[in-house]
């Protein structure tokens, strides 16, 4: 099973999600795998950075799920964070696209799981979208 890290960062009552350039047509959350010995809060601090330019000010566990992997047919355990970030992301070397969507969007297809089944209802439910 792959276990990722993934960030739930809001602006403006919009999610943002990240489309990696290997699989510029497929939208999630930014994050990643965590390294040997990596609590979860060092693996979303590395991966913010690496992947979109930002510092995590404050992150909040939100929940897990289970899911199968977006970019490979794999099971895949997710840890999300809501997370609050010192600036306005861009892309870094990894990311072809950073987008923001709302709960209008839980239906487009380009959107993993993690976003669907997931993030949107939670914050939803939240009452931050």
């Amino acid at each position: 099973m792959i276990r990722k890290i993934g960030a739930a960062i809001i602006s403006d009552g919009k999610l943002m999600v990240v489309s990696k350039k290997t699989s510029p047509a497929k939208f999630m959350l930014p994050g990643g795998k965590p390294e040997p010995g990596e609590t979860d809060i060092e693996t979303l601090k590395r991966e913010l950075l690496e992947e979109i330019n930002v510092n995590v000010v404050s992150a909040k566990k939100i929940g897990e799920f289970d899911t199968t992997s977006m970019l490979e047919p794999l099971p895949l355990s997710m840890t999300i964070f809501l997370t609050e970030v010192d600036k306005v992301p861009h892309p870094g070397s990894e990311i072809e696209h950073v987008k923001w969507v709302d709960y209008s969007d839980i239906n487009d297809l380009s959107l993993g799981t993690g976003v669907t089944k997931f993030a949107l209802p939670k914050l939803r439910e939240m009452g931050l979208l």
